[in-house]
C-alpha cells in the first residue's frame, strides 16, 4: 500500500471504528435486555466503556482530517504509528472484545423473588375475585389491622426515637383486601402518589401476604421493595406513597371476637386521617356505615340550605357539577372534599384559595368532621348535624333546587 493510498484506507479504519464502537454498545444492551444476561452494573460498565471508545475514536478522525490529509508525507512515522495504533485499539478492538466478553461472560439475571407459598396466586387478583367478598372469620370479625402513622417521614427510622403520630386503626376482615386511591378499593388512599390500585393483602389461615399490582411509585415493606409475594409479619411497616401502616395481627384470643367500635370524640377531629373504606354494592356483608351528616348554611346566601353528605367522596366548590355546589366568589371551584370512613366523614382541603376551617382552625391534614362543628369554606359557614336518616339513601340536595325550594315556600 502506497504512501497515496494510506490516507484513505486510514479515514475508513477511523470512521469504522467509530461506528463499530456504537454497534458494540447496541449489541450489548439488546443482548442483555432480550436474554436477560448480566446485572445492572455489568451492563452500564460494558455500554460506558464501548461509549468513551467512541470519544476516543473522535480524535482519531480529526487527526485524519486536519493532519494526515494536509501533511501526508512529511509526517513523523512514529506520529503515524501512534495514530494507527490508536484507532486499532480504541476503535476496534476494545468495543469487539466488550462484547465477546459479555457474550461469553454474562451470567443469567437472577429471578425475580420467589414465591412464599404456593397458596398465594403470582398473577394480579382481578378487581371481582369472590376472596374481596369473603370474611373467613365471619361477618365483621378481623384477623388484623392497619395502623397509619403521621409526624414520621419517609427518610426516618422509628427505631430511632423519632415520634410518630397513630390513626385509627382500619380492620382487616376479607381474605383480600385493595387498597388504593381509586373508591372502588377497600381501603380508598386520598393521596396522589398512591396509584388508583396499588397494592393487595392477602389472608390464608393465620398467614398475610402483600402483593404490589404494579404500581408508579412501588410499595414497601420495612423500606424494601416489595417485588412478588412478601409475607408481612407482626410490626411490619407498609408504605404505600406517601403513606405509612403499621401491619399487626389480631391476637388469638379475640378472634372469634368483633373489634369493639371505638368512640366519636370531637377532641380526636385534629388527628389526620386520610383513608377510607369502602365496600362494593355486590357485597351482602356490609361494615358498619357511619350516619349521614346534615350541612345547614349559615352565612347570607346560603342560610337555611341543607345538603346530605352520605357518599363515600363529596367535593365542595363554585362549580356547578359538585355534590355541594356554592356559589360565593370567595369559594373555589375545587374548595374541599369529604371522604366517608368506616369510623366517620373527614374533611380536608384542596388546595383552595381562601383555605378551609374546622371550628376556627385552618385545615392542614383530613379531620374528623362531627355535629356541632363549624365548617368554613372561603367565607361561607356552615354547621354540621347529625342526621334523622337510619341509612345513607337519601342523595344530595344541589343548591340551585333548594333555593327552588325555599323561594317556593
Amino acid at each position: 500500500m502506497g504512501m497515496s493510498d494510506f490516507p484513505t484506507w486510514f479515514g475508513v479504519g477511523s470512521y469504522g471504528g467509530l461506528a463499530c464502537t456504537m454497534l458494540a454498545a447496541g449489541g450489548i444492551a439488546a443482548y442483555a435486555l432480550l436474554r436477560r444476561r448480566g446485572s445492572p452494573r455489568q451492563l452500564a460498565r460494558a455500554v460506558l466503556v464501548c461509549l468513551f471508545a467512541g470519544a476516543f475514536m473522535l480524535a482519531s478522525v480529526w487527526w485524519n482530517q486536519n493532519r494526515l490529509e494536509l501533511y501526508g508525507p512529511s509526517l513523523a512515522e512514529h506520529e503515524i504509528l501512534f495514530w494507527l495504533c490508536w484507532t486499532v485499539c480504541a476503535g476496534w478492538l476494545i468495543p469487539l472484545g466488550m462484547l465477546l466478553g459479555y457474550l461469553l461472560l454474562a451470567e443469567p439475571q437472577p429471578a425475580a423473588q420467589a414465591q412464599a407459598s404456593s397458596r398465594f396466586p403470582q398473577t394480579l387478583t382481578a378487581l371481582d375475585d369472590p376472596a374481596r367478598f369473603r370474611e373467613p372469620l365471619g361477618a365483621g370479625i378481623a384477623w388484623g389491622r392497619l395502623v397509619p402513622l403521621f409526624g414520621v417521614d419517609a427518610g426516618d427510622d422509628l427505631s430511632a426515637g423519632h415520634e410518630s403520630q397513630e390513626g385509627r386503626p382500619l380492620p382487616l376482615t376479607r381474605q383480600m383486601t385493595l387498597l388504593g386511591r381509586e373508591i372502588d378499593c377497600d381501603i380508598v388512599i386520598d393521596d396522589q402518589r398512591t396509584s388508583r390500585h396499588h397494592a393487595e393483602i392477602h389472608w390464608d389461615h393465620g398467614r398475610a401476604q402483600v402483593v404490589d399490582r404494579g404500581s408508579m411509585n412501588s410499595t414497601l415493606v420495612n423500606r424494601q421493595t416489595v417485588r412478588g409475594p412478601t409475607p408481612l409479619v407482626d410490626g411490619d411497616i407498609l408504605e404505600l406513597g406517601a403513606q405509612r401502616y403499621r401491619f399487626e395481627f389480631v391476637p388469638a384470643a379475640n378472634a372469634g371476637h368483633e373489634l369493639p367500635p371505638e368512640p366519636l370524640d370531637p377532641l380526636e377531629q385534629s388527628q389526620p386521617e386520610i383513608e377510607t373504606r369502602k365496600v362494593p354494592g355486590t357485597n351482602t356483608a356490609r361494615p358498619n356505615v357511619p350516619v349521614p351528616l346534615v350541612l345547614t348554611g349559615l352565612s347570607v346566601g346560603v342560610a337555611g340550605l341543607t345538603w346530605i353528605v352520605d357518599q363515600p367522596i363529596m367535593t365542595i366548590g363554585r362549580d356547578r357539577e359538585r355534590p355541594i355546589c356554592i356559589p360565593d366568589e370567595s369559594v373555589s371551584r375545587l374548595h374541599a372534599q369529604i371522604v366517608r370512613q368506616q369510623v366517620g366523614y373527614f374533611v380536608s382541603d384542596l388546595h383552595s384559595s381562601n383555605g378551609t376551617f374546622l371550628n376556627g382552625d385552618l385545615l392542614i391534614a383530613p379531620s374528623l368532621l362531627s355535629p356541632g362543628d363549624i365548617l368554613r369554606v372561603g367565607a361561607i359557614e356552615l354547621r354540621c348535624d347529625a342526621s334523622l336518616l337510619e341509612s345513607p339513601s337519601q342523595t344530595t340536595i344541589p343548591l340551585d333546587e333548594s333555593a327552588r325550594i325555599a323561594q317556593t315556600a
